[in-house]
């Protein structure tokens, strides 16, 4: 299990590092970052996005995945909030706070239960992905609109979200599905490349954003709200999937896809939303890391409980 979860997440660690290194040696611009970024936003997210829905199969799913996760990230993205007045927290923070509680990196998740589950883990992924990819980004683009530095009226919020090319990219992935329309190969292919390039720019992107020194919020802070993310989720979905007696296996993927990092998208999303984007950028870093521990011990800590 923890080499599962090593090779899951070195990898992760060593792009972030790379688009780090590349921003400090100055081989990449400002303005170059800046296209970098637009072209993942706007066309390769939504590619990765249509690609997932349209192949989906989810016939014979238990409806109480999806209800348990769906359920766990509304109370994350509520109890961030919560939170972040509590303590505080300047607008452009506050939206990125639930941005990192509500988001996960589907690909460290998809490589450990394949590992530990085979076929039927892959299965079980793309079912969770299908509930929480859709539910992350609304809550995402929600709270980083809602608490950006400029103030949005209702309005202009909702003008924000359906124009906003993540949520076009459901709407079209899910009328894909909905409607059985298989993609031509070339057209497949072509949504395939986009999709993987997505993964490797937004964590270049990601990575070139890290300024743990400079950053806006201290290292203790930074830690603190990894660590929030990090338990939290997976606390609040295995509560509520132990609640509704799912089986051992889907248990196993409430955990794994609530205990992985946040997703390596979000400095991308933060930036473009007007939230704080330094700070989306760190906490991408400081969760990924974390979790070569945190992740392990829950896994463990269930599997020793006959949990799993």
């Amino acid at each position: 299990m923890i080499a599962s979860v090593l090779s899951a997440i070195v990898p992760i660690v060593a792009i972030l590092l790379l688009g780090k290194a590349i921003a400090r040696l100055g081989l990449v611009t400002d303005e170059g970052w800046l296209g970098i970024e637009s072209i993942t936003y706007y066309v390769l997210f939504p590619a990765l996005i249509i690609k997932t829905l349209a192949s989906a199969d989810f016939a014979g799913l238990d409806w109480r995945l999806p209800a348990t996760l769906i359920s766990a990230q509304i109370l994350m993205a509520a109890a961030a909030i919560v939170l972040s007045k509590l303590l505080d927290q300047p607008r452009e923070r506050i939206g990125v706070h639930v941005q990192s509680a509500v988001r996960w990196n589907t690909f460290i998740a998809l490589a450990v239960a394949q590992d530990l589950l085979g076929g039927a883990g892959v299965f079980l992924i793309a079912a969770a992905a299908a509930a929480m990819v859709p539910t992350a980004n609304l809550l995402s683009i929600l709270a980083l609109s809602r608490f950006s530095i400029t103030q949005m009226g209702a309005g202009s919020l909702l003008r924000q979200v359906i124009a906003n090319p993540l949520i076009l990219a459901f709407v079209v992935g899910l009328a894909i599905y909905a409607l059985k329309i298989e993609l031509a190969p070339g057209v497949a292919t072509i949504m395939d490349i986009l999709a993987q390039a997505a993964i490797a720019t937004g964590l270049l992107a990601s990575g070139a954003y890290i300024q743990l020194r400079n950053g806006s919020m201290p290292m203790s802070a930074l830690l603190g709200w990894s660590m929030f993310r990090l338990v939290g989720l997976p606390l609040l979905a295995g509560g509520i999937a132990l609640a509704l007696d799912v089986q051992p296996s889907v248990f196993l993927v409430v955990l794994i896809v609530t205990a992985v990092p946040t997703a390596s998208n979000g400095a991308i999303l933060a930036r473009k939303l007007g939230g704080d984007a330094t700070l989306a950028a760190n906490l991408i870093a400081f969760q990924t890391l974390l979790a070569l521990i945190s992740f392990t011990a829950i896994l463990w800590a269930a599997k020793s409980a006959g949990l799993s």
